[in-house]
């Protein structure tokens, strides 16, 4: 039988490189038994991944619709494994197309596959932290992190994303990973989404020399918010310094600065223990901690996205 494999973020756990990646070796894929397809192929530029499968989520009409393309896409391709791959949905259901009536429509269209729904998952904090920093670097954002803590809060809600889309699909068919160095294969979301997908990256695959779209480091991130605060106004001037500091400033793979006090930290870390441990429980299987203290520093050669 046939598998679909749908990967789905988070935002901000490496997709970017991951993306283009498989991207540039689908020929290599394809002489894996892999299809990395056409159908949901982002048109905009610097973007390898299937974000229109997601955005046609937004009524039933389009998504039926492109959703058959890509089935009919991968029934005509022969090959036995299927990959798409899309932070985007992971911001699923939208307002008109509500509830697990998304995974429900891919699970009826993909009927004689199987269906494999693959999230990693970063810590709250963690990913509050790098919202912002992308945000900060690429969106303009001014304010501080405690304002737009308030605008991200609903991505945080892991175990109600995951419930959802189990209940289309069934909790079989969800995986999740986490998104920290001690828990990806090689500290490295390319080698780890290889190993759960069964592709040989010594088998004519070129991994990326650098990361795509990392984040800022400390210093960066304070030249950047000021450059917002100070230009807000000067479209042009903003964009030269943005430039400017974004190829001065990168930040190291998983690089965390410290953007949240250590009792806001705690704050958030206690918001959500108990939801975590029932993610653990029901998707991992675990009783552990979903989430574990990381070590401060991950391999130079790791692929991520801060």
């Amino acid at each position: 039988m046939p598998t679909l494999y749908i990967h789905t973020g988070l935002h901000k756990t490496g997709t970017t490189s991951l993306q283009k990646a498989f991207f540039d070796n689908r020929a290599a894929l394809a002489r894996q038994n892999v299809l990395y397809p056409d159908a949901g192929l982002s048109q905009k530029p610097f973007n390898w991944g299937h974000h229109e499968l997601a955005y046609a989520m937004r009524r039933r009409a389009g998504a039926q619709a492109l959703w058959q393309s890509l089935r009919d896409e991968a029934d005509a391709s022969g090959l036995d494994k299927i990959l798409v791959s899309s932070e985007e949905l992971s911001l699923l259901p939208f307002p008109h197309f509500p509830g697990a009536e998304p995974y429900k429509l891919i699970a009826k269209i993909f009927e004689g596959y199987e269906i494999r729904h693959i999230t990693y998952l970063r810590p709250q904090a963690e990913l509050i932290c790098s919202l912002y920093n992308h945000n900060v670097k690429a969106v303009g954002e001014r304010r501080d992190i405690l304002e737009f803590i308030a605008d991200v809060t609903p991505r945080l809600e892991y175990q109600h994303y995951l419930n959802v889309a189990a209940l289309g699909l069934g909790v079989q068919s969800i995986i999740v990973r986490r998104y920290t160095p001690q828990h990806l294969i090689d500290s490295d979301i390319i080698s780890d989404i290889a190993d759960l997908t069964g592709i040989d990256l010594d088998n004519g695959f070129d991994r990326p020399k650098a990361p795509l779209n990392p984040g800022l480091s400390s210093k960066g991130l304070e030249a950047m918010l000021l450059a917002n605060r100070r230009y807000a106004e000067q479209p042009l001037r903003l964009q030269a310094e943005r430039k400017r500091i974004i190829a001065q400033h990168p930040a190291s793979a998983f690089h965390r600065p410290s953007l949240l006090t250590d009792e806001a930290r705690s704050l958030i870390e206690a918001l959500y223990l108990q939801k975590n441990r029932m993610v653990a429980r029901r998707y991992l299987g675990s009783d552990e901690e979903l989430f574990t203290p990381e070590p401060d520093m991950a391999p130079a050669s790791a692929i991520s996205e801060s």
